[in-house]
This record gives structure tokens, C-alpha cells and sequence, in this order.
């Protein structure tokens, strides 16, 4: 293999994942230190645009890419935006965001919420767009002064601090506000806390822009990331699900691999899951690197660092 790309993200912070590799994944430790620092995004969201050579506009402009793979007519003249239903928790501090694969949210119970939201905003002219449970879009004909915060990056956080910023965030705020209102009598929501099912009481507005266009350097993409399988398709490249281990990995030149944990499956035992982590592809990786079966990595500990590593790189012992 000529070149891998591995994104590590995790349900956890990095200085958490950093702590328990010293012990469970010496084998990442040992990449990030001897590997050159590169330049890197600050989430998930916007690593996946760098490596398939998107630029950002006011967001990463993952949207449109996910509204065209979902099926929903994309034009390159509309601005698009990922509006997803979640369930905002009270904490010590503020509120905090679950997100949408948390909820087990079924398709008539998402159609149910859109039809009631889309009444209520009729006369703003805006409609939620979705054929998927738990991916929601907005349609724009003109362009908003809006940014906005990843999904990814909201794991943990407070909402307040990554609210949408901008010349038009107050109306999209006041408008997210009134409907988050009506969620909370919604009859979906009733009927899912008496089953002691989290409400869908908020919704998270990112990923907003305009259809851009995709090209990526990797002729295989493997992931469990929705967002990662919508850019394989513009891109022309093949995907396949994350495989358990660098030995599962399909053939091929260069490869971008997602090393993810879906919330919903999380136990919260990190060590365990560095530790098959080690196991399955740092101590591979590491490997295959040393003795030049592999030309190049770059590993990307997500919200952290990157680094470049070749062969002779991999030997750097007294890092």
C-alpha cells in the first residue's frame, strides 16, 4: 500500500485517550511522536472535507453532499443545511446535546415531528427536508451570514458556547427556540417517555453550504461514518464498512479509514477499546510502516493532532 490515512474518533476527549494509550495503545503514542505534525481541522466534520479536497466555506459544507446521498434533488444554486432532531440534557451548567443515533428514532415518528415543524414554519417559508430518521436538511434559496458547530464536535459540550454565530443566527435561533416549544407536548414525545425513551426536544443546525466538489486522494474509503460514504460517491471511489482490523482492509493504493465508536454502542471502557485498537491496527500499522510495506500514513487523532509518518520515520526509537 502507497499511502493510509487513518482518522481516530472516539467518544471521549483526547487528552482521555492520550492518558489511557500510554498503557493500553503504546503503539499509538509512538506514532504521534515520531510522526511530523501536520496541519489539521478541529473535527471530524472537517477532516473528512480536507481529505476529499473540500474547501470550507461558512461551514464544512458537509450538507448538500449528505442531501444528494440521502436521495433529496441537490442543485449547486441552493444552500443546504443539516437541521438534526436531538435530545438536549439538563446538567450542572447547562444543557448539553445527545446525538441523533442516541435516540433510536423510528422514520414514522421523524415524518410525524417534520409535518407538525413544517406547519408551524409554513409561513417562514422554510420546510425540513429528510428520508432518513435522523438526518434532516433545510433548503435555501439565498445564502445566510451564518456559521455553525459539527455535530462531532458537540460530544460533552455545552450548547450555548456553539450556538450558530453570525448576522442571521438570531432569527435561526428564535425560530429553533419555538420550535423546540412545540416538541416538548409533541404526541411522539409523550408516547416516547412513557416507553422511557429520550424526547427529541432540540434540533442542531450545521454542515451548511453550497454543493462543492469532491476529490478525494484515496481510491478506497472504509467507514461507519454516513458522512464519509456520501463523499465516496461525487468522489468516484469505492467504500466499504470500517474493517476490524488492518488485515481486513481490501486491496488497494491509498486508503482513508475512519476508526470510529458509535455512541449507542459505547460501554465507556476506553482502555478496551484502544487496547483492540492497538492490537488491529496500531501495532500493524506500526509494523508495516518499519519494515516499508507501507510508503506513508497519516493519522489524525481528531480534535487533537496529525501527523505524517514514512519508513524511515518509524524508526525514530528515541521518540
Amino acid at each position: 500500500m502507497n499511502s493510509l490515512q487513518l482518522l481516530l474518533a472516539l467518544p471521549a476527549r483526547p487528552d482521555q485517550i492520550l492518558e489511557h494509550a500510554r498503557q493500553a495503545a503504546p503503539s499509538l503514542i509512538k506514532l504521534l511522536r515520531r510522526g511530523k505534525p501536520a496541519a489539521h481541522a478541529a473535527g471530524l466534520a472537517g477532516a473528512l472535507c480536507q481529505a476529499s479536497g473540500i474547501k470550507q466555506q461558512q461551514d464544512w459544507p458537509l450538507a448538500p453532499i449528505c442531501a444528494a446521498a440521502d436521495g433529496l434533488q441537490v442543485s449547486t444554486s441552493d444552500y443546504w443545511l443539516r437541521l438534526d432532531p436531538v435530545h438536549l440534557e439538563v446538567v450542572m451548567g447547562g444543557l448539553i446535546l445527545r446525538p441523533p443515533t442516541s435516540l433510536q428514532l423510528g422514520l414514522p415518528e421523524a415524518e410525524s415531528l417534520i409535518a407538525d415543524i413544517n406547519l408551524h414554519w409554513q409561513q417562514d417559508g422554510l420546510k425540513i427536508e429528510a428520508t432518513s430518521a435522523t438526518r434532516w436538511y433545510l433548503r435555501l434559496d439565498e445564502t445566510p451570514n451564518l456559521r455553525t458547530t459539527p455535530l462531532d464536535q458537540m460530544g460533552g459540550e455545552y450548547l450555548t458556547p456553539h450556538l450558530p454565530r453570525g448576522a442571521d443566527a438570531r432569527q435561526f435561533n428564535q425560530r429553533i427556540n419555538e420550535v423546540q416549544m412545540l416538541l416538548h407536548s409533541h404526541a411522539v414525545n409523550l408516547a416516547r417517555e412513557n416507553d422511557g425513551r429520550p424526547a427529541v426536544n432540540g434540533l442542531w443546525l450545521w454542515g451548511g453550504g453550497k454543493l462543492p466538489a469532491v476529490k478525494a486522494g484515496f481510491d478506497l474509503l472504509a467507514a461507519d461514518v454516513f458522512e464519509l460514504q456520501a463523499l465516496a460517491r461525487p468522489a468516484g471511489v469505492r467504500c466499504t464498512p470500517q474493517p476490524e482490523s488492518l488485515s481486513e482492509l481490501q486491496a488497494c493504493r491509498q486508503a482513508l479509514v475512519a476508526l470510529t465508536q458509535p455512541e449507542i454502542n459505547w460501554d465507556g471502557d476506553l482502555a478496551a477499546r484502544l487496547a483492540q485498537l492497538e492490537q488491529n491496527w496500531f501495532q500493524p500499522v506500526l509494523q508495516q510502516l518499519s519494515r516499508g510495506r507501507l510508503g506513508r500514513l497519516r493519522l489524525d487523532l481528531i480534535g487533537s493532532q496529525a501527523v505524517t509518518l514514512t519508513p524511515l520515520q518509524a524508526w525514530r526509537v528515541w521518540r
